[in-house]
């Protein structure tokens, strides 16, 4: 998840196809091992544990609470969030994910619920269109408090590379983006808006290993520059400055999870200093973590696995 958020989940596949996210769909997304049936994190403040918050990290990053189900391939089949209503934990929203007979998704649905106190319909539905095993189309329908809209993303291929992206809403092209990859690895994209001026430049460079170490993003006048460094194969610190201001320097353990983050507070024009402590169980799956802000505990998130 990398945007402001600075979620631990960074994917690589994720940054090579931003704006192509299929989201978090299975165990290794979220760092889980074994054969995990489901997960309940719920957040909590660390000076008065009776009151549920969001924290902006790990599993219930914008939520309260998050539920996940999996099936016994792994899969993500659903996800429910759960935010505060007056003192008490209330279903804000369920998506729950369907897969074809190669692992792939093909369907998802999210339903609004608002802990019932608005009448529940379909917020979101994908749909998603493969051949040869490559994902070649996603249809969108997204429904707001006063309109609706439909959007279609078309991928095209060559050679077993991505070459091309088309966003089009309500049956006009809405922006294209062009892929220029060297071997399988992307090293650019250009995105275009539907008046032909280009909206965004990114670029990749891979260390000799063909992991990330790179990407700077153009848009408008400025130029965001993320820096990945490893130790051990693993993903060790991620870096982002904007015009070569920090906006982030997450440090991750050898579990795949932050140790700590720097994060720019816009508010008082500083940077905040995150830390984290885990526990873990007979998995390694942590199921307990406490977060300090700035060397004071500040969260608790408390985690329940049930395996098959």
């Amino acid at each position: 998840m990398l945007t402001k958020k600075c979620g631990f989940a960074v994917r690589f596949m994720v940054f090579l196809f931003s704006g192509l996210v299929f989201g978090q769909n299975d165990l290794s997304d979220f760092l889980l091992n074994g054969k995990v049936k489901d997960v309940q994190s719920v957040t909590v403040k660390f000076d008065n544990q009776s009151y549920t918050t969001v924290s902006g990290f790990l599993d219930s990053e914008n939520f309260d609470s998050v539920y996940l189900k999996f099936d016994s391939k792994g899969n993500l089949i659903i996800h429910k969030n759960y935010l505060d209503y007056q003192g008490k934990l209330g279903l804000f929203d369920r998506t729950v994910y369907r897969f074809n007979f190669n692992n792939r998704i093909e369907k998802s649905e999210t339903e609004l619920i608002q802990n019932g106190e608005e009448p529940r319909k379909i917020s979101q539905r994908k749909k998603f269109y493969y051949i040869q095993n490559q994902l070649a189309r996603i249809d969108e329908f997204n429904s707001g408090r006063t309109t609706d809209q439909f959007w279609v993303t078309n991928l095209i291929y060559e050679g077993g590379r991505l070459t091309r992206k088309d966003f089009w809403m309500e049956d006009a092209v809405f922006s294209r983006t062009e892929f220029t990859n060297r071997l399988y690895q992307v090293t650019s994209e250009k995105t275009f808006h539907n008046d032909g001026k280009v909206g965004r430049l990114v670029s990749y460079k891979y260390d000799e290993n063909a992991k990330l170490i790179l990407k700077s993003t153009q848009s408008g006048n400025e130029l965001t520059e993320e820096t990945f460094a490893y130790k051990n194969e693993k993903l060790k610190t991620h870096t982002a400055k904007s015009d070569g201001k920090l906006i982030f320097n997450e440090l991750y353990n050898g579990h795949g999870l932050p140790e700590s983050i720097e994060k720019f507070n816009y508010r008082t024009r500083k940077p905040d200093l995150y830390e984290f402590n885990f526990e873990y169980d007979f998995q390694n799956n942590w199921i307990n973590c406490v977060i300090l802000e700035n060397q004071k505990p500040r969260f608790v998130i408390k985690r329940k696995i049930s395996y098959y």
